[in-house]
């Protein structure tokens, strides 16, 4: 069985999440995700845009 990649985003070199556990996103140079279990992960600002791109996609805002 195969991961959906649409569902997984490299929000930093560190970190490879997946989208469908968003909690919530807050804006800032790069900003952060919170996570469903709670922990705050930095989106680093060369993957700010496309980030927020995904999420549009995801999310459909």
């Amino acid at each position: 069985m195969m991961l959906q990649d649409t569902l997984f985003f490299r929000i930093h070199k560190s970190f490879l999440i997946n989208m469908k556990h968003i909690k919530e996103y807050q804006k800032g140079e790069g900003g952060f995700v919170t996570m469903t279990n709670g922990k705050q992960l930095e989106v680093s600002r060369r993957k700010k845009e496309s980030f927020v791109t995904k999420m549009k996609e995801v999310f459909k805002y």
